[in-house]
């Protein structure tokens, strides 16, 4: 199984790129918001990789992040979703936000996602918030964290951030200091992405 790539992008299509490690070329099919990264990229990349294989078919699948490595391969055990509906979803929104949309029920906010429609969003609902539940309080955050982290998203959307932008910066700062207020997660997130900018 192949688990991580590290080499020089070559090129970045539509849906993929071309990884060349030790003069060899890998399609990777990639997430919307990576490839965008990597075509502003000169120099090596690691990417987080999944090995496709069904039937007779094989399709290379690239992550810059494992986080979105795991959550890619959570969505895929969901019945009636495959790899292509999975990597749509980390294209529209970020793992912040679909964990959130999961565990708050949210059926609009799935639905954004190109080819969900409401059956495959609650299907979505049902086969994971039990499970997403379960890792929260496992890696030990704080039982209420989504009204705070929902509203500083939120916040940030209403000045012009992209839902995808707004809830990777409020992750980051919500997992380094858990008790928060909405104005201290908004006001962090604003400085990390100022500093990004």
């Amino acid at each position: 199984m192949l688990a991580t790539l590290r080499g020089r992008v070559r090129q970045v299509a539509g849906d993929h790129c071309i990884l060349e490690v030790n003069g060899v070329g890998y399609e990777v099919l990639l997430p919307l918001t990576a490839l965008e990264k990597l075509s502003r990229v000169d120099g090596e990349v690691l990417l987080y990789t999944y090995l496709h294989h069904k039937d007779d078919t094989m399709a290379l699948y690239g992550f810059l992040d494992p986080e979105e490595k795991a959550l890619f391969t959570q969505v895929i055990t969901v019945s009636g979703i495959g790899p292509k509906t999975a990597l749509a979803i980390l294209s529209v929104l970020s793992p912040a936000h679909f964990r959130r949309a999961i565990l708050t029920e949210d059926t609009g906010t799935l639905r954004q996602v190109p080819g969900i429609g409401l059956k495959s969003a609650q299907r979505l609902i049902l086969e994971l918030k039990s499970r997403l539940s379960k890792e929260l309080k496992k890696d030990g955050e704080a039982a209420g964290v989504e009204l705070p982290f929902s509203d500083a998203v939120a916040a940030l959307e209403a000045l012009g951030y992209s839902s995808w932008t707004a809830a990777g910066a409020v992750e980051k700062v919500w997992r380094e200091n858990p008790d928060s207020t909405v104005p201290e997660l908004v006001r962090e997130a604003l400085k990390r992405l100022a500093r990004e900018e």
